[in-house]
């Protein structure tokens, strides 16, 4: 089984697809569906943490990503819950998981007690927002281009110390 975790797919949005460098919207979407679909398989738990898809429509492109989904809220997840539902396992607001806080936008370090990171994402590239050290791990595609699983965060994390 891998976990793997992204954040900010912005699936159907505009201004994602042409700051990623995509001549369309969909040229945009197919790639990082494309890219999910290949990453995961039906032992595969994808955490999505917020900023699934910014059109309701496009939530039906998560069914063909295998494997099972949860999403973690993020502040552009506007649709109900019985929407998300369809395709998601769970839904959460944050959630632990493990030692780790999994999150749409990076907690408050008060609340970073007894565990050693805040996975999360929310935090673009290239906007006046930087990009936070430890105990704060960013994913938001922007950055990675794909899911980033458990084992590379847990040694990153290592390399870290």
């Amino acid at each position: 089984m891998s976990v793997l975790f992204c954040s900010d797919l912005h699936l159907g949005h505009d201004l994602a697809s042409e700051k990623r460098g995509f001549k369309s919207v969909a040229d945009h979407d197919s790639s990082i569906l494309n890219t999910l679909i290949n990453q995961c398989n039906k032992r595969t738990i994808l955490y999505v943490l917020g900023d699934a898809c910014m059109k309701k429509g496009n939530l039906d492109s998560f069914g063909a990503i295998p494997g099972r989904k949860i999403l973690v809220r993020g502040n552009h997840d506007n649709y109900k819950s019985e929407d998300y539902l369809k395709y998601f396992e769970e839904i959460h607001g944050f959630i632990k998981y493990k030692k780790f806080w999994l999150s749409h936008c990076p907690i408050h370090p008060q609340e970073m007690y007894r565990c050693e990171l805040n996975i999360h994402g929310h935090i673009h590239k290239n906007t006046n927002s930087p990009n936070l050290d430890h105990p704060y791990f960013n994913v938001n595609w922007d950055f990675w281009g794909r899911a980033i699983s458990l084992d590379e965060i847990r040694g990153l994390l290592n390399e870290r110390r």
